[in-house]
């Protein structure tokens, strides 16, 4: 079975889990199309980029927080749209993974808005790892108390929230070879490759919901960092205010 084969197989597996969660993935379609208008916003109307001059050239480590705040929030999303795609196909661990990456991203992007302070250790790190292609990231991150546990311990203070267990499972899912997954499996009478295009639908439905509250996290990043900038544009408040009711009635009830 070659590539040719392989893909039109995904093509057949995402029409099948579209139908199966329609809700579900056009929800998610629509927080992802909201997240890019967003960051279209930010990046091109003239009201936001003389502001963003005026911060420049006032307060350059403001500047540079709001750069880096958006830089995270822009990682996230594209690996949210990847990840949408990949639970399409039913390739749940590699969605799995992208997820977690967004997750994190997200994370940073909000630890940064309340810890600002930090944000001179992340440009150090990253100036390292651009004259270092070999340095070793991990290090660096725990000798900047940058790791993301410590991210994720400081926001559950600040909201509650138990985002440590939410990660764990990304985790347990993805990114890493993982016996929740590969333990699990019964190998017999695989004739060809049918049986990695579409999952059973319990995990897809736990993909598909990890993704949609990631997506939900990340959505609101912009809206929450800078109210005052994106209240400037009200439709877009409008459908942010709309689909944070939808999650709450599709995802929560």
């Amino acid at each position: 079975m070659n590539t040719s084969e392989i893909f039109r197989l995904q093509d057949q597996a995402a029409s099948q889990n579209i139908l199966l969660f329609p809700e579900w993935f056009h929800w998610c379609d629509l927080a992802i199309e909201l997240m890019v208008d967003a960051h279209v916003y930010l990046a091109n109307d003239e009201g936001i980029l003389a502001y963003r001059e005026d911060v420049r050239l006032k307060d350059s480590a403001a500047f540079e927080a709001m750069n880096v705040i958006l830089n995270l929030a822009y990682d996230a999303l594209g690996s949210l749209i990847s990840a949408i795609r990949l639970v399409q196909f039913g390739v749940l661990a590699d969605a799995w993974s992208l997820v977690r990456g967004a997750f994190e991203s997200s994370c940073y992007a909000e630890y940064f808005r309340d810890a600002g302070e930090k944000i001179k250790d992340y440009l150090v790190i990253a100036e390292k790892l651009r004259s270092d292609r070999s340095a070793d990231i991990r290090q660096e991150i725990t000798q900047g108390n940058l790791q993301i546990g410590r991210v994720l311990h400081f926001l559950q203070g600040q909201d509650g929230q138990n985002l440590e267990d939410f990660y764990g499972r990304l985790s347990n899912f993805g990114t890493h070879a993982s016996p929740v997954r590969s333990g699990l499996r019964i190998r017999v009478n695989e004739p060809d490759v049918r049986v990695y295009l579409s999952i059973a639908h319990r995990e897809l439905v736990q993909c598909l919901a990890d993704l949609a509250a990631t997506a939900k996290y990340a959505m609101g990043i912009p809206f929450e960092t800078w109210p005052e900038l994106m209240v400037r544009n009200a439709p877009l408040v409008t459908r942010h205010i709309e689909l944070e009711s939808e999650y709450r009635r599709i995802f929560e009830s």
